[in-house]
């Protein structure tokens, strides 16, 4: 049995987006991290929730022979990039990445997302803010996230502002 499939298909089931998980540490130090969103966002609650679901479920198996602790959360704004299709969502946004070996001496690659293709293996195209392209295939790309810009800041602030006067009005 596979512990991310299993937990894959629970958050799924329950209307989620399944971004990660991963386990880390050794012995009484275990910790099962779970990735998950929603397009409108996840509430701590929800969060709460699914932990218990997660948990129970994982416990029910006996799927983690060894305690842990289990820890649920949301990607939050500068959210990793684990597989193709998240590359191909945030097309156009900067983002970070380390890569496995060095370009042109640097291993932290930042850019503006231009590309994700979807090649055997899969590539990236990023454009540095010189205008330089970097092509860099998704096996050789250790980690990646969102990386916030200034733009990005004054976007989720005025979505907050404009959904607080549309709840206002509302009530009125």
């Amino acid at each position: 049995m596979d512990i991310a499939e299993t937990i894959e298909r629970l958050v799924t089931e329950d209307g989620f987006e399944f971004v990660a998980c991963e386990m880390k540490g050794a012995g009484r130090r275990r910790l099962l991290r779970v990735v998950a969103d929603h397009p409108d966002g996840i509430t701590l609650e929800q969060c709460a929730a699914l932990s218990r679901r997660i948990g129970a479920r994982l416990d029910e198996l006996d799927a983690v022979p060894t305690a842990y602790t289990l820890e649920v959360s949301s990607p939050g704004v500068e959210r990793g990039l684990y597989r193709l299709a998240d590359y191909q969502r945030f097309t156009g946004r900067r983002v970070r990445l380390r890569a496995t070996t060095p370009r042109d001496g640097k291993r932290i690659l930042r850019g503006w997302l231009r590309e994700a293709r979807d090649h055997s293996p899969p590539e990236i195209v990023i454009v540095s803010d010189a205008g330089a392209e970097m092509i860099i295939a998704l096996p050789d790309i250790e980690q990646a996230q969102l990386e916030v810009t200034a733009e990005d800041l004054f976007r989720v602030a005025e979505e907050k502002r404009a959904a607080r006067e549309g709840t206002a009005a509302t009530r009125s």
